[in-house]
């Protein structure tokens, strides 16, 4: 096993190598992601209105013309209709949003499959579990200070699932969201998304960054440089700024591509929330898919064990998550215990068919996740198929239970049939 290397670059930096295998970009593609969603949310917070106050709107949009409006949502109108740039600029903020936390799931599930999270590295690891809270959350928070008709189903669940929570659930609920009327609740949302939140996230990644330089990175073993040496990784310097620039550039043209051809956040034809009114044709961000379902799937329920209410927004939105959370964070130290490995071989990037437990548990949860996804959808579901809502709900219930663990068991016997092709 060789490494190249290049004396003349400070100690630090010749000791920060790079990874030469695709799958090692996910995170600085989040990274790039977050810098993107940061210059063009500032921009945008200088039109936006933080008030649910009614105004009378003035602009260019005829639908609106004249009509009274939530400030907050005539400012998203405005900035959609009369901003020089303004719509290009949101669809842009909303694809970075996209890709941002796609990046960070997809690198979450790298670093479980090739074993990144053993030895030293595991602190760093939990640290990515919170950034990851830390970026739904932003997205949660962003995607409801539109104040459209979203907006009033997604924060009366936020606040029924706050307010589930037993003991403390009044008191939480109502620092959240300032109570359960939706109209208090945009200018709180608006400063967790705008400072508090980017704030920490900033502070998290700075962080998670340092211990990477610190422990640093996994290694792919094994792979041929130009000069047909094995090597596991490149030094960073001049090649690292060349190659972190290529990046940068692609994933912008992306995010500008993905906001010029797909209409991304076009609320003008949504309309405003309204109370009272609501509509069951409107969903969340793709990625609060999972939290929606899962109170679809799960039985409604309310019985009380000592003293807490049992609910199933309590289930399915706050004890469901809790357990995949825990689950992902205590999978690290079960098989530390039953797997040890050299303190070489703990900075190596591992194939994860030579370790199937871990194959299977990973399987598991993502399965999971699809099943009570796909709950959130389940009238769209019914339409295409053209059965009953209520039989889908059926089917997506029995997945639930018996799909995690058929196709966890599968994918085992597939890892441990696959390891011993592996070379030595």
């Amino acid at each position: 096993m060789s490494v190249q290397q290049s004396p003349t670059r400070p100690r630090w930096l010749r000791e920060t190598f790079v990874p030469t295998h695709w799958s090692f970009l996910l995170g600085p593609v989040a990274v790039v992601c977050f810098v993107v969603l940061l210059l063009t949310g500032l921009v945008l917070t200088f039109f936006y209105q933080p008030s649910t106050e009614l105004v009378e709107y003035d602009g260019s949009a005829a639908l609106y013309a004249g009509r009274e409006l939530p400030a907050a949502f005539s400012s998203v109108v405005t900035i959609s209709h009369d901003v020089p740039g303004g719509l290009l600029l949101r669809r842009v903020h909303r694809a970075a949003s996209y890709l941002f936390v796609a990046a960070l799931l997809l690198h979450v599930l790298r670093v479980l499959l090739a074993g990144a999270f053993r030895g030293r590295r595991f602190t760093n690891y939990l640290l990515g579990l919170v950034l990851l809270a830390l970026a739904l959350a932003l997205g949660w928070t962003g995607q409801n200070l539109v104040y459209d008709i979203v907006t009033g189903s997604s924060v009366r669940i936020g606040y029924t699932i706050a307010a589930s929570i037993p003991y403390v659930g009044a008191e939480l609920a109502d620092l959240l969201f300032a109570g359960p009327d939706v109209d208090d609740v945009v200018a709180r949302l608006f400063w967790l998304h705008v400072l508090l939140l980017p704030v920490a996230f900033v502070l998290g990644l700075a962080a998670h960054l340092w211990l990477v330089v610190r422990h640093r990175h996994t290694v792919v073993p094994r792979r041929r440089g130009d000069d047909g040496r094995l090597l596991v990784a490149v030094p960073s310097g001049a090649g690292l700024r060349s190659r972190a620039g290529l990046l940068a550039g692609l994933v912008c043209a992306l995010v500008v591509l993905a906001g010029t051809l797909v209409p991304f956040g076009d609320v003008t034809h949504i309309g405003p929330f309204l109370p009272g009114v609501a509509g069951n044709d409107m969903y969340p961000d793709w990625y609060l898919f999972p939290m929606e379902g899962a109170i679809l799937l799960l039985p409604a329920v309310d019985f009380t064990v000592l003293g807490a209410t049992i609910t199933n927004p309590l289930l399915g939105g706050v004890l469901l998550p809790v357990v995949l959370g825990a689950a992902a964070l205590l999978y690290p130290l079960l098989e530390r215990l039953f797997r040890r490995r050299s303190a070489a071989d703990l900075d190596l990037s591992e194939h994860p068919f030579r370790a199937p437990a871990r194959v299977a548990f990973v399987t598991l949860l993502v399965t999971l996740t699809v099943v009570i996804s796909l709950g959130a959808a389940s009238d769209v579901i019914a339409e295409i198929a053209g059965m009953p809502v209520a039989d889908v709900i059926r089917i997506l219930r029995v997945a639930f239970l018996a799909a995690p663990p058929v196709l966890a068991a599968g994918m085992y016997w597939y890892a441990r049939r696959r390891s011993r092709q592996l070379p030595a």
